[in-house]
């Protein structure tokens, strides 16, 4: 099973014709107007997020952040899915009928610093704003406005806010057991005592066939 992010910018007057699939939509900046194959409508202003598995038109001018979770291979991606892909990663589970799809937003408070931790299941995160500097296994990576990163859940990662305020948005890919609970895994009794400090909003947490 494949996440894949995808970046679009559309301008105004602008139209897209995507077809159907299991994806997240997040707006970085701007106002989208998206059609759904039934005819539904919505309008999405900057950092609203929309979750559909329809055919879809897209209007309007903004910058469109797509996260799809298919068992596409990487081999079978189009070329103008390459074009706009930012970051597609294997996150298993493919003997899983059913996974869960979960998008949320971490915010940052000035000079905070996460517990050492880990997750329990992988997934993508980009920075929309600020700048982190980020511990991720034996790897230290300064993460700007617009970086993408994946994390499998297993290495021990430490997230620090350099910025006034920084943020990023995250797709993960779960099993069905962990439905409407918790990945977060203190690395250790200490690290465990230590304030989360985060601010966690999530646009959704479904159950998907894929």
């Amino acid at each position: 099973m494949r996440l894949s992010l995808f970046e679009h910018h559309l301008e105004a007057k602008a139209q897209l014709l995507w077809p159907a699939a299991v994806r997240a939509l997040f707006i970085r900046a701007g106002s989208l107007t998206l059609t759904q194959a039934d005819g539904t409508v919505h309008t999405l202003t900057s950092l609203a997020c929309l979750f559909t598995e329809s055919a879809l038109t897209l209007e309007g001018a903004a910058e469109v952040w797509a996260f799809e979770l298919s068992r596409q291979t990487l081999a079978a991606m189009t070329a103008e899915q390459r074009l706009h892909c930012v970051m597609s990663n294997e996150v298993g589970l493919e003997d899983q009928r059913a996974v869960v799809f979960r998008l949320d937003r971490v915010e940052f408070s000035p000079a905070f610093e996460t517990p050492k931790h880990g997750h329990k299941g992988p997934g993508i995160r980009r920075l929309y704003e600020g700048r982190l500097v980020a511990e991720i296994g034996d790897e230290v990576r300064r993460l700007d406005q617009g970086d993408a990163w994946f994390e499998t859940g297993h290495d021990p990662v430490i997230g620090r806010n350099i910025a006034p305020h920084s943020g990023f948005v995250r797709a993960m890919v779960l099993p069905v057991a962990l439905h409407g609970k918790s990945t977060f895994i203190p690395w250790d009794e200490t690290e465990a005592t230590k304030p989360r400090g985060t601010l966690r909003t999530e646009y959704f947490d479904r159950i998907v066939h894929c």
